[in-house]
């Protein structure tokens, strides 16, 4: 996660999916070197990000099979694992926990110059087999699905370069439903953080739980801050006071 250089990390769980297309290349490269060959505009990103959405990095000709895409991320709800950003070149490898009440698993990574994409098991082994979903017929876009997975630590395996996005979401009985804001000492509740002053953070959690922490943190899922979490026994939620950084969370 190191060689992330994070852009904007989102703390929504909706999924507005963000399509990109040619014509955001260079006008002199040829559609077949899209995206990797081509001017990609930030802002695009910060929108798909900003919003709690997905990266696709789909060419025109790609859009009429991405339903498979859409449907399997309206599918897996709880994000487990997300970051995004700009990939250095090389190998990189993101270690993802997954506990006994996942039934279904979708990894995802969506790279301007992607190379190769793999998810091992805890064991070590690829992916495969009964149960296991891949979606591999896009350029700049991979996807696996695995129906229940085994607990312990997966790992996405991703090499290339450029934007990028890796998302682990699942289908699961816990899973966080609501995350709110709210200046200190008001009791209306947005989806934003207020700048320039300490803020609540309201968070619904469903399922049956034990113990429960939150962190902030940036595009590479890095730890900026912990958060102290209150129970509210009045409607089931957690809060916690925070300022709101400069950095971007």
């Amino acid at each position: 996660m190191e060689h992330m250089r994070p852009f904007l990390a989102a703390a929504a769980v909706l999924t507005p999916l963000l399509l990109m297309g040619a014509q955001h290349q260079q006008p002199s490269a040829p559609r077949r070197n899209w995206p990797c060959g081509g001017r990609l505009d930030p802002s695009y990103f910060q929108v798909a990000e900003g919003t709690g959405g997905h990266l696709l990095l789909l060419s025109p000709e790609e859009i009429e099979d991405s339903t498979a895409l859409l449907t399997a991320f309206e599918s897996h709800h709880h994000t487990i694992f997300r970051l995004a950003g700009s990939l250095t070149p090389g190998p990189h490898d993101f270690r993802v926990p997954i506990d006994p009440s996942v039934e279904s698993v979708l990894f995802s990574a969506s790279v301007q110059c992607l190379e190769t994409f793999d998810v091992l098991r805890p064991s070590g082994v690829s992916a495969s087999g009964d149960g296991v979903t891949l979606l591999s017929n896009f350029r700049a876009e991979r996807m696996v699905i695995v129906l229940r997975p085994e607990p312990g630590v997966w790992t996405v395996s991703v090499s290339g370069s450029g934007m990028s996005g890796v998302v682990v979401q699942a289908r699961s009985a816990i899973g966080v439903s609501d995350v709110r804001f709210a200046p200190a000492g008001s009791s209306t509740f947005t989806a934003l953080p207020a700048a320039g002053v300490e803020n609540v953070v309201r968070i619904r959690l469903g399922g049956q739980l034990g113990e429960v922490q939150a962190s902030l943190v940036n595009g590479a899922f890095a730890r900026i801050a912990r958060l102290p979490l209150e129970a509210d026994d009045t409607d089931g939620s957690y809060r916690a006071r925070f300022p709101v950084h400069s950095r971007r969370f």
